[in-house]
């Protein structure tokens, strides 16, 4: 395997070198640099919220061990397993942590089977696979300590965000299609994906910080005490395709419902309908790049979804339209808060309704 000597964050690591391999599953050792974001947020994040204590992590699926290696040498209060089903990625994973002087334990084993042979509990599991994370959460699940986090990722947003309906029903029990804010609909099915399978165990979680970046989405949970009211936490969203309204229900309707507009609501879902993020939490956080920055405005807002002014302008057929930001303070002197959302460049997160939104755009 060709190997190059790359530095990210502090932390020094071999990875394949990406002009020998191509970036899919015949790359020896999976390795991409674009999931940078994705460690250092996972760095930083643990970094806040272990705050200097010793905390135990699995590296499920460490491939290179990138991940796990920049928590290790990042973090000196953490005690680092890794596990790979490919020889060669175990192999990588030991060097690495020779290269930065680490003592690490590496496992050659499947996933789940490591899961179910160690009985070990950990303080955060991350869950990073290519594609759908659904078959790891049992197991990870049942082996996560009393307020610890599990990081989980997935990168079949196709389904997520509604594109391929079926899948979206097939993979995580929910209808979808796609919205103007489909990207936080994609985390908000995750979430509730994530919570069945914990409430299955007697085991709840809550997102502490969610995010949409590069083709996948993110999510972290905190394991707490348990929670009788699960399914107060899931909702229906509504949605108008005529006008663009939307409003949530608690179940789905047998009956089809109508919107103020006339047309009928598209029931999808279910989905989480609380916050996706711990406001105090995200609050600590360092403001390393662009995306916890915006996230620390937006999760500040109490509203479900955002509204892409492009697309909700293109289907109002205004043409010429003002600045973001210039809406954005338009929206903020009528009295709602507003900010810009990290979901997309052309996203505002506010708790004004869509018909005032609507009329902002027309002015």
């Amino acid at each position: 395997m060709d190997l190059v000597k790359i530095t990210e964050g502090a932390t020094k690591l071999y990875v394949p070198d990406k002009n020998k391999y191509k970036l899919d599953s015949s790359m020896p050792v999976f390795f991409n640099d674009v999931m940078k974001l994705n460690r250092d947020i996972t760095v930083e994040i643990l970094k806040k919220y272990f705050n200097k204590k010793k905390f135990k992590f699995l590296d499920l699926l460490s491939a290179s061990g990138a991940k796990g290696i920049r928590i290790s040498n990042e973090i000196k209060t953490s005690e680092g397993v890794f596990n790979d089903a490919n020889i060669s990625a175990t192999k990588l994973i030991k060097k690495n942590a020779k290269l930065n002087g680490l003592n690490v334990t590496v496992f050659n084993n499947s996933a789940n089977k490591l899961l179910k042979s160690d009985k070990s509990m950990y303080d955060f599991i991350d869950i990073d696979p290519f594609g759908t994370p659904i078959e790891f959460l049992e197991s990870s699940i049942a082996r996560l300590k009393k307020n610890g986090i599990l990081g989980v990722t997935a990168t079949d947003t196709s389904a997520l965000v509604g594109t391929y309906p079926k899948a979206c029903m097939r993979k995580y029990q929910s209808k979808n299609m796609r919205t103007f804010f489909m990207f936080e609909v994609a985390i908000r099915i995750l979430i509730k994906k994530v919570l069945d399978e914990a409430n299955k165990q007697k085991i709840s979680l809550i997102p502490i910080f969610s995010h949409s970046s590069n083709h996948y989405i993110r999510v972290y949970f905190k394991r707490v005490n348990y929670l009788n009211n699960y399914s107060d936490r899931i909702c229906t969203l509504n949605y108008c395709t005529n006008c663009l309204n939307y409003k949530l229900t608690k179940k789905f309707s047998k009956s089809k419902r109508r919107c103020s507009c006339g047309s009928y609501f598209f029931q999808l879902g279910p989905m989480y309908s609380e916050e996706i993020y711990d406001k105090d939490f995200v609050k600590k956080l360092e403001d390393i790049n662009k995306t916890i920055l915006l996230i620390k405005k937006e999760s500040q807002i109490n509203s479900f979804g955002y509204y892409d002014y492009h697309k909700i302008a293109k289907k109002i057929q205004k043409k010429e339209l003002s600045k973001i930001d210039d809406i954005i303070d338009n929206i903020i002197k009528k009295g709602y808060s507003a900010s810009r959302t990290h979901f997309s460049n052309t996203g505002i997160k506010t708790d004004m309704k869509i018909k005032s939104f609507m009329n902002i755009l027309k002015r």
